[in-house]
């Protein structure tokens, strides 16, 4: 049983197609455990890619079926427009993924959503952050609720809206892009709500945090370094929501110690929207939740 002194949490970062591997991963604790992830977490974060398997999982949806969209979904949404002139139109089109999203979630507004969820986005026309909650409250520390009349398919789309990728999502008269400019892996946003919101203690927090994959070969030195010819536009997006991945991590190990496990496998470089290596993620979910089965079971405490 779950102790009731800790409290739990689930951090999952973004990483578009790679999102795959967190839901497979998920769904193997799911199958082997005969749980679901909404009852091992009293908070669940989630950024683009993983804003999708956070809501889904807030929303009871089995994490199979989240596999599955990522199989049979993403070459709908990652199919480039054959009219696009990079330099003015983002790489793809925002009504496919709205569609997609409208066709596997809820359109539950974020007040009637039990379970405590955070979706990381960013506000870009006042260069602020922008988190969207669900309706938990916690007394005077609680700051304002930002966002939690939105339903959950708007909260998911703002926080997906990756530069250069998809253009930014309009909600509430505010313009907002992907999370992941600044939280990428947003394991120090979910400590520090649980610290100031919920009132906990850094002993007594838990926390899973599931990645994407961090990339061993992204860059190599060159003669032109450009924007395009040697940073490569949308490759220095990826690059940024790397380093905070990593940035993210060590300092939430830093401060939980023993308490953090961190899941992420080293991967080649892979694209947000790379779709051939979708069953490659999924057989690297597979051998690390058999690595980590034993402590991710002691971990969360789930029998």
């Amino acid at each position: 049983m779950k102790n009731a002194d800790t409290f739990y949490i689930l951090a999952l970062e973004g990483g578009g197609t790679r999102g795959i591997y967190t839901a497979q991963l998920l769904a193997k604790i799911e199958q082997a455990f005969g749980t679901h992830i909404r009852t091992c977490f009293d908070l669940i974060v989630g950024t683009s890619t993983g804003a999708i398997i956070a809501g889904a999982a807030v929303s009871d949806i089995p994490m199979t079926d989240i596999v599955e969209l990522f199989e049979t979904e993403t070459p709908y949404i990652f199919r480039r427009r054959w009219y696009r002139i990079p330099l003015f139109l983002s790489k793809y089109p925002n009504q496919k993924l709205a569609q997609v999203i409208a066709k596997h979630l809820p359109a539950t507004p974020l007040s009637e959503i039990a379970t405590p969820l955070m979706v990381t986005s960013s506000e870009i026309a006042k260069s602020e952050v922008y988190i969207f909650r669900s309706d938990y409250g916690c007394g005077d520390s609680e700051p304002a609720p930002t966002g939690k009349d939105v339903n959950l398919r708007d909260a998911i789309l703002a926080s997906c809206a990756a530069p250069t990728f998809f253009a930014p999502k309009s909600v509430d008269n505010f313009l907002l892009a992907d999370g992941g400019l600044w939280a990428n892996n947003p394991s120090t946003v979910a400590f520090t709500e649980a610290l100031s919101v919920f009132g906990k203690e850094a002993q007594e927090i838990r926390m899973l945090s599931v990645g994407t994959g961090h990339s061993v070969n992204m860059y190599r030195n060159r003669r032109g370094w450009g924007f395009i010819t040697g940073w490569g536009g949308a490759k220095l997006t990826s690059y940024v929501m790397t380093l905070q991945s990593q940035a993210s991590a060590r300092t939430t190990k830093l401060l939980l110690k023993e308490n953090y496990l961190r899941i992420n496998p080293e991967i080649d470089f892979w694209e947000l929207d790379t779709l051939t290596q979708l069953d490659n993620l999924k057989s690297l979910a597979d051998r690390d939740f058999e690595r980590y089965a034993a402590e991710i079971e002691t971990f969360i405490s789930i029998l």
